[in-house]
C-alpha cells in the first residue's frame, strides 16, 4: 500500500504519514493497493491482514479448491537492500529447518516479476493470546500451563537447530483449534529470528550494537544492544516475562517511554506475583523468577527445563496438562465485545407499537363472551308466550331496510342489536353509544399511531445528532493526533552517553542516553552520538512515527576520540544510504505495539 504526494509526487510506503521533502499530511490521501486481486503463485490475494515495520500480510485464496493462505510480502522500497530481504527471507529459513507442528508452517517463497518478495504461510482461524490479556485479570495455572508447555517445545525444538526467536511475545503465539482440542498454539513471527552456527556462532547479519524485539519482552542482553550475547536463554527471559504477564494480569516493568522499560529490565528486580496475586502457588512463582533472572547463567539453561519445571507446578496442584475439548469453556475462550451487542436502551424498530384499547372485531360491533347466568343481546332464545322477549334480529346485510326505521345499515360499519316493537329508544341509544365507542376508539388508535410516529421522529434527530457529535469528536481527535510530537527513544551501547539531537527551525535537545526526545511529527531528525574514549557516531530519521534509534560506539583504538571530532563525524555522514538502511528501519520500533 502506497501515498502519493500531490505536491512532489513522491511515492511513499503506508507508514509514511508526511511527506519528507515538503512536510504536506498524507494521512487523509486515498490509498490505493495494488496487491489485491493479483494471482501470486497459485494464489489470488484476496484482502490485507495487516501490516509491520518490513511487510505486510494478506489473505490469499485458491481460486479453484477454495483453500486459504496467509501471504506475507516486504515492503517494496526494500526491494534493493540486500540484507534486508536477507532478513525477510530469514523467517522462511528459519522455519523451514525447525518443521515442528506448534510452529507456523511457510508453504513457498518467491519474487514477482515485479520485484515483490514474498512468502506463503498457512493461514490460521485463531486468535493472538495478546487478544485474551486483560489488565489486571490473571490467568490461573490450570489454564495457561497447557499453552505454555506447548511454547516451551516449540522454542526447544528451534534453539535445538541454533534459531533464536528474539521476539517471544502474547502477539507471536496464536491459539487455533487442532484435533477437537482448544489452545494449540503456533508459534509466529521468527521475522528476526537470530540463526547460528553448530558452534553457536551467529550467521545473521544484525549489526552491532542494534536493539531488535519488542521493549516489554525483551531479555537485558538485547535491551543492552549485545547481540553477541543472545542465545536461547534471551527467549526463556521473553517466557518468563509472559508468565508474569499470565499470573498477575501485567508486566514486570511496566513504563511510558522505551528508556523506563529498558532501565527496568536491565537494573529493576521485578515484584513477587505473589505479593500481586496472593493465590499463585510459590512453586510457580519461583519458576517465573528464575526465568526473569538478569544474569544468563542464573535462569534456566534450556526450554527443557523450564517446561518440566512448569509440568511439577501441575502436577504438585493436581491440574492437568491436557487441553480443553473444543465444546469446552476455559479463560482463553474469547470474551464478547459488548459494543458489538444491542445496547440495552434500544428500543428496536421505530414502528408504532400496538394500542392497549379494545380492538373493534369485524363490522366494527365490540365483541363480548356470552353469560350463561344472563341474557344477553344475540343470545336470547324467543318464547312464544312473551312478546316483549321476541328475539333480536343482526341487521348487518348493507342495503337492506330496517325493520323499525325504514333506513338502509350499511353492514361493513356498524352492527345494530334490534329488539322486539316497542324497544326502539332502547335501540336508538344503544345505537348512539355504539357509535360513540367507536369514536373514541379511533381517536385512541390515532392518538396512539401519532405519538408513536412523533417517538420515532425524535429518535431520528436523536441519532442524526449523536452521529455528527460522534462525527465531529473524531474530526477533533484526529486533529489532535495530527498536532502531538512524536517521541523518539533513544539508546546506546555504552550507556550514558551524549547525544545531541537537531532538526528544522532551529530544533535542539540533547541528553544522556537513554532517553526520550519531542520533534515536531514528519520532521528529518539528525542525531550525533558522542563519548570520550569512543568514535563519534551520527545518523538521520524521518520522525513519521513513535520509534527507536540504537547505537553501538566502538571504542577509539589510538588516542582518545574528541568528542567533536569533525573528522570520525564526517565519515560517519559519508556513508551511503544503502549502508544505514538497517539501523535507520529495522532499528525502529513502534511503541504503541511494544508498550501495550
Amino acid at each position: 500500500m502506497s501515498r502519493t504526494c500531490p505536491d512532489c509526487k513522491n511515492i511513499y510506503d503506508d507508514e509514511v504519514l508526511h511527506c519528507p521533502e515538503d512536510g504536506l499530511n498524507l494521512s487523509n490521501l486515498e490509498k490505493t493497493d495494488e496487491l489485491i486481486g493479483r494471482t501470486i503463485g497459485s494464489y489470488q490475494v484476496i484482502k490485507s491482514l495487516g501490516k509491520g515495520g518490513m511487510g505486510a500480510v494478506y489473505l490469499g485464496e485458491h481460486p479453484v479448491i477454495g483453500s486459504k493462505v496467509a501471504i506475507k510480502f516486504l515492503h517494496p522500497q526494500y526491494a534493493t537492500d540486500e540484507k534486508i530481504v536477507d532478513r525477510f527471507f530469514n523467517e522462511a529459513r528459519a522455519v523451514n529447518v525447525i518443521g515442528h507442528d506448534n510452529i507456523l508452517k511457510i508453504l513457498d517463497l518467491n519474487v514477482t516479476a515485479d520485484r515483490r518478495h514474498y512468502f506463503v504461510m498457512e493461514y490460521l482461524q485463531g486468535h493472538a493470546l495478546q487478544n485474551l490479556l486483560r489488565q489486571n485479570v490473571a490467568m490461573p495455572l490450570a489454564v495457561a500451563g497447557p499453552v505454555l508447555l506447548q511454547i516451551c517445545e516449540a522454542l526447544q525444538a528451534a534453539h535445538d537447530h541454533g534459531i533464536v526467536h528474539r521476539d517471544l511475545k502474547p502477539d507471536n503465539v496464536y491459539l487455533i483449534t487442532h484435533k477437537g482440542r482448544k489452545n494449540f498454539v503456533k508459534v509466529v513471527d521468527f521475522g528476526i529470528a537470530k540463526l547460528t552456527d553448530q558452534a553457536g556462532a551467529s550467521t545473521g547479519k544484525t549489526l552491532v550494537g542494534m536493539v531488535m524485539g519488542t521493549p516489554a519482552y525483551m531479555s537485558p542482553e538485547q535491551g543492552g544492544g549485545k547481540t553477541s550475547e543472545i542465545d536461547g536463554r534471551s527467549d526463556i527471559y521473553s517466557l518468563g516475562v509472559m508468565m508474569f504477564q499470565l499470573a498477575t494480569g501485567r508486566l514486570p516493568f511496566p513504563g511510558s517511554s522505551f528508556g523506563e522499560v529498558l532501565l527496568g529490565h536491565l537494573q529493576t528486580p521485578p515484584p513477587l506475583p505473589r505479593e500481586l496475586i496472593p493465590e499463585i502457588p510459590a512453586q510457580y512463582q519461583a519458576v517465573i523468577l528464575k526465568c526473569l533472572e538478569k544474569k544468563q547463567d542464573d535462569r534456566y539453561q534450556s526450554m527443557r527445563e523450564v517446561e518440566e519445571a512448569i509440568l511439577d507446578c501441575l502436577q504438585a496442584q493436581g491440574l492437568s496438562a491436557e487441553l480443553p475439548f473444543e465444546d469446552q469453556t476455559d479463560e482463553l475462550t474469547p470474551v464478547v465485545d459488548p459494543g458489538a451487542l444491542g445496547s440495552p436502551s434500544n428500543p428496536g424498530p421505530r414502528t408504532p407499537g400496538r394500542s392497549t384499547s379494545p380492538r373493534a372485531g369485524p363490522g366494527g360491533g365490540v365483541r363480548s363472551p356470552s353469560n350463561p347466568g344472563r341474557s344477553s343481546p344475540g343470545n336470547q332464545q324467543s318464547n312464544p308466550g312473551r312478546p316483549q322477549s321476541s328475539p333480536t334480529r343482526l341487521l348487518s346485510s348493507p342495503g337492506k331496510p330496517n325493520p323499525l326505521s325504514g333506513r338502509s345499515v350499511p353492514g361493513a360499519q356498524t352492527t345494530v342489536f334490534a329488539k322486539a316493537p316497542g324497544k326502539a329508544p332502547l335501540i336508538i341509544g344503544g345505537a348512539a353509544l355504539g357509535l360513540v365507542f367507536l369514536g373514541v376508539g379511533g381517536y385512541l388508535v390515532k392518538s396512539a399511531t401519532d405519538n408513536a410516529r412523533e417517538v420515532s421522529q425524535r429518535a431520528d434527530r436523536a441519532v442524526a445528532e449523536a452521529n455528527k457529535a460522534a462525527a465531529a469528536r473524531k474530526d477533533e481527535a484526529a486533529q489532535a493526533v495530527a498536532d502531538q510530537p512524536v517521541f523518539v527513544s533513544v539508546v546506546s551501547d555504552p550507556l550514558d552517553t551524549q547525544v545531541e539531537a537537531t532538526w528544522k527551525g532551529d530544533g535542539h535537545a540533547s541528553g544522556k542516553t537513554p532517553l526520550e526526545v519531542q520533534v515536531p511529527v514528519g520532521a528529518k531528525v539528525r542525531l550525533d552520538f558522542l563519548k570520550p574514549g569512543y568514535i563519534a557516531y551520527s545518523t538521520e530519521l524521518i520522525a513519521d512515527r513513535a520509534q527507536t534509534v540504537t547505537a553501538r560506539l566502538l571504542p577509539n583504538a589510538g588516542t582518545a576520540t574528541n568528542s567533536t571530532d569533525a573528522d570520525a563525524r564526517g565519515s560517519r555522514r559519508k556513508r551511503s544510504k544503502r549502508e544505514r538502511a538497517p539501523t535507520s528501519n529495522d532499528g525502529l520500533i513502534d511503541l504503541n505495539d511494544a508498550l501495550k
